[in-house]
């Protein structure tokens, strides 16, 4: 077990290493609580908001329909998520019991590790099962006739890295990208998908541990 020292020196490394990252630039702001809320560019305000993982708490997506915000959706299939819906001022977006995949199908996810806690993951050897259904990215725009995105937030334990691959394949117009990377259930894929977000032009605006946030950088 790591001593207090040595946690404390991990924490100012991290801390010094996420700071790099964190740009001051104008329009970029936290919405939401310290605990579930994200950075974003907020000028312009996104109209085209798709939000996947709701997970305990939503203050990032409460506020941002409160702020006029357009267009919100919000996207979880677990119980976790549906109870914190069912507890919530949902004003302003609209709300889907479905997941969040690189194909539109029913997938197997996991229950949560730690109950408490109450994530539901990508598939894992020794917990037990769930089916939900899922939608893909091209599915939810064709429902909505959104010819593109201009924010897509992910907390979806494990589900991320076969979205960005596929979102990047096909060239999907999305402004910008916050996820939450999660590197012990995809071992190796986090790099990988940075390297791909930086190929198609997107820079790191903000990072506070496997919080990211991305944005497209104009061309030309």
């Amino acid at each position: 077990m790591a001593s207090k020292v040595e946690r404390w020196v991990r924490n100012r490394a991290r801390h010094t290493i996420d700071s790099v990252f964190c740009s001051s630039s104008q329009g970029i702001k936290q919405i939401g609580d310290e605990g579930t809320g994200w950075v974003i560019q907020t000028e312009p305000l996104p109209q085209v908001s798709y939000c996947a993982g709701v997970g305990k708490g939503m203050s990032f997506e409460l506020e941002l329909a409160q702020m006029g915000s357009g267009c919100v959706l919000v996207f979880d299939p677990s119980p976790t998520g549906i109870n914190t819906i069912e507890h919530s001022d949902t004003n302003g977006l609209t709300f889907y019991p479905v997941g969040l995949a690189a194909k539109a199908a029913t997938y197997e996810f996991s229950l949560p590790e730690n109950p408490e806690e109450g994530s539901y993951s990508v598939a894992r050897e020794g917990l037990e099962k769930v089916d939900f259904q899922c939608w893909d990215l091209e599915t939810i725009m064709r429902r909505h006739n959104h010819s593109s995105i201009d924010l897509l937030k992910m907390d979806i334990e494990g589900f991320e890295y076969d979205i960005i691959d596929s979102a990047l394949e096909k060239s999907l117009p999305i402004r910008q990208i916050c996820v939450e990377f999660h590197p012990w259930l995809r071992r190796g894929q986090t790099l990988r998908a940075i390297r791909g977000l930086y190929r198609a032009g997107y820079r790191i605006i903000h990072k506070h541990r496997g919080d990211y946030t991305f944005l497209l950088q104009s061309r030309g």
